[in-house]
């Protein structure tokens, strides 16, 4: 009769099996570089990205991807190279948040309720052209307040989201938004064909979208 060997216990250390996910947590280091005499501070984020990215959101902050086989020399030079634009950039980042800060805000629940209002009557407006492409349904509506974007679309749920500060900026630029993003129900990006679709729709959309970044300090 043969004896079953019994296999060893292991015992692990807790949280042993989430090291490797641990390790892939998200790391956002502070930096700066000093630009016309001014310090400049930015987020650095190491992840797999083939070139180097800078991005001014609309608060004026500023946000660096790079790979860990890019020198800092390249991410300053980057900096350098761009020294006009990215301060032209935070210098109207800067008055959009003057501007936004003179605006009287509302409660959270009134900033919603008149958000709510004028959205839901354009989109009761734009909606029928579009019925087709979200599938013969209105779309769920959803309404949080976002810190770079009026809007985004989700074609596959058939889920429209809409910042809350929209119930700050005038209709004409909240008409704007509703049909930029009910055209995502027929291109998911941002090509000519889509815009050609927003034009149709909104002849004066430039105009629109340029007073609409006016108002973007408020999304801080």
């Amino acid at each position: 009769m043969t004896n079953k060997k019994e296999l060893p216990r292991l015992n692990f250390m807790p949280g042993f099996f989430r090291e490797e996910e641990h390790m892939k947590k998200k790391v956002v280091l502070q930096k700066s570089i000093r630009l016309d005499g001014r310090s400049i501070p930015y987020e650095l984020e190491r992840k797999s990205v083939k070139k180097i990215n800078l991005r001014i959101r609309p608060d004026g902050t500023i946000y660096v991807s790079a790979s860990s086989r890019h020198t800092m020399k390249q991410i300053e030079d980057l900096f350098l190279s761009n020294e006009r634009i990215i301060l032209e950039s935070l210098e109207k980042a800067e008055k959009r948040k003057q501007m936004a800060s003179g605006i009287e805000r509302m409660s959270r629940a009134k900033e919603g309720e008149q958000c709510k209002r004028v959205v839901e009557a354009f989109c009761a407006k734009y909606y029928p052209p579009f019925a087709a492409a979200c599938g013969g349904e209105m779309p769920e509506i959803r309404y949080r307040r976002m810190k770079s974007r009026w809007g985004s679309c989700a074609p596959s749920t058939k889920v429209l989201t809409f910042n809350t500060r929209l119930a700050y900026v005038p209709e004409e630029c909240v008409e704007y938004v509703v049909v930029h993003e009910f055209c995502h129900f027929l291109y998911s990006n941002h090509s000519a064909r889509f815009y050609a679709v927003v034009e149709a729709i909104l002849p004066d959309w430039k105009n629109r979208r340029d007073e609409l970044r006016k108002y973007e300090g408020l999304m801080v």
